[in-house]
């Protein structure tokens, strides 16, 4: 099977595998800065490691031409003493010559005195390498030359001999086999080192995984603080000085909210018992006096009925207070069970109708299906749907009924209310759901409003699990949408 360049990076596309990498995280960010750092010191390593096996290989093969060369020229002194320097050179050069060995001398005119074999073997001359050499000017000196896909390192240099005047030897030797031999070295190197990168990637990702796993674990931890584990204090094993040091703080924190919190629960109870029930006292006593009072001049049962209405009114308040501070804190309960919405809804309809003398049951139009089970507070749905409904009856027009729909997709139930009143204008809408929001103060206050009722709509509705949002355009009326799990 052929070797892809692929295969030293297979631990870290393991180690990767079905991650999404996240540039903004730690984690990344200290496997890039390491990994670019490796990168850096082993691609230094392995240029450098590269660079000097091709100067060793080349300079081994410079040396070995420059002493053929001195040695030619001593030779042939040597025997130039016994025979023509013509005849001297011949021998010596054919007694020198190998078959990756060419040597060959040219006279003052360029012409040629004497050559070895070498450049008239069928290799030399198939590859072109013999032609190359006699086209190609040579410059004095040892340089390595590619030549017709051969590497060769040529050699040129004055030949100075009795009987040779300005003659010029040229020695050319193939290292071909040796440079190429280099490459693959090289290139296993390189993959070699791209391994080595690639497994200290896949490491140092391991270990900067388990060494920031502490910080995941605090910050599951703290994903399930709720108000009533407060006062339990986080721990995590193992964890390094720096993060011990960030629980202990986060420790610390989490006592001054338990505190806290428990300060506002007990003064949540004593505001429930201590205005309450003398608020309570206050709401009957006006009531009875009402009831008794036929020597009452109108004067005066005017003044007790606004006072009467005021009690009731602040009694109200103070109790959507209580329960949206209970909600808020974790006190609220729900009590869940699988609820016919259906029922629900006819149930809130009779409810508003009566609380409202001069809105009819005519003025009320339900659209709703036999059976839609849903697991909700009865009680609590009970009182939201209550609120829409009164709000729709109090605030839409006199001449067209409210329309309360329920339906049903998939896993939601959608409970409707709408009606056909002023409207809200768009820039308002974001805001109705926020405590004491008043669309018109006045109007507020006539209509016995506190300003919690949607506050408390949308605190419950996303208590047991669902949405509210509305829809409304000025002069056409609101429709407020419940969306609750079935």
């Amino acid at each position: 099977m052929a070797y892809s360049w692929l295969q030293p990076l297979t631990p870290l596309r393991h180690l990767l595998r079905g991650r999404k990498i996240d540039p903004g995280s730690l984690q990344t960010r200290l496997t890039a800065g390491v990994v670019l750092t490796s990168l850096v010191g082993v691609g230094t390593v392995t240029a450098w490691m590269s660079w000097r096996m091709q100067r060793i290989v080349l300079d081994s093969h410079r040396q070995r031409t420059a002493l053929v060369a001195d040695r030619l020229q001593e030779d042939v002194r040597y025997y130039s003493a016994t025979m023509p320097p013509q005849e001297a050179l011949i021998k010596v050069i054919d007694y020198r010559a190998t078959g990756d060995l060419a040597i060959w001398v040219d006279g003052a005119g360029g012409d040629r005195l004497a050559e070895s074999e070498t450049l008239t073997m069928g290799s030399w001359q198939t590859a072109g390498v013999s032609e190359a050499l006699v086209n190609t000017p040579i410059p004095m000196g040892t340089e390595i030359m590619p030549m017709a896909n051969w590497q060769l390192v040529v050699c040129a240099e004055p030949l100075e001999l009795a009987g040779l005047p300005a003659a010029t030897l040229y020695i050319a030797n193939d290292i071909t086999a040796d440079y190429q031999g280099l490459q693959r070295v090289v290139r296993m190197l390189l993959l070699t080192s791209l391994g080595l990168i690639s497994l200290l990637a896949a490491a140092f990702a391991l270990y900067i995984r388990r060494a920031l796993s502490p910080i995941r674990q605090l910050n599951r931890l703290a994903g399930q603080v709720t108000a009533d584990t407060l006062d339990q204090p986080l721990s995590i094993e193992a964890a390094p000085t720096e993060l011990q040091e960030l629980v202990r703080t986060y420790n610390l924190m989490l006592a001054r909210l338990a505190k806290a919190w428990g300060q506002q629960k007990r003064l949540v109870n004593d505001v429930s018992h201590e205005l309450r029930t003398p608020l309570s006292l206050v709401q009957g006593y006006l009531e009875s006096t009402l009831r008794r009072g036929q020597n009452l001049t109108a004067a005066q049962r005017e003044g007790l009925e606004i006072a009467a209405a005021e009690a009731d009114r602040t009694t109200r308040l103070l109790s959507e207070i209580l329960d949206l501070a209970r909600l808020s804190n974790g006190q609220g309960k729900l009590y869940l069970e699988l609820t016919d919405l259906s029922d629900i809804i006819r149930e809130a309809v009779a409810t508003a109708t009566q609380s409202q003398a001069d809105a009819p049951q005519a003025q009320i139009a339900v659209v709703a299906p036999d059976s839609v089970v849903a697991q909700v507070d009865r009680q609590k749905l009970l009182t939201i749907l209550v609120e829409l409904i009164d709000n729709a009856l109090r605030y839409g027009s006199s001449h067209q009924p409210v329309r309360v729909s329920l339906s049903s997709q998939g896993s939601w139930a959608t409970v409707q209310v709408q009606d056909h009143g002023p409207g809200i204008p768009a820039q308002c809408q974001g805001d109705i759901f926020d405590p004491f929001y008043r669309l018109d103060e006045a109007r507020s206050r006539l209509s016995g409003g506190t300003g919690l009722g949607l506050t408390l709509v949308r605190s419950l509705v996303e208590a047991m699990g669902g949405s509210v949002t509305v829809e409304s355009q000025t002069n056409q009326g609101s429709r407020f949408i419940l969306h609750i799990p079935i």
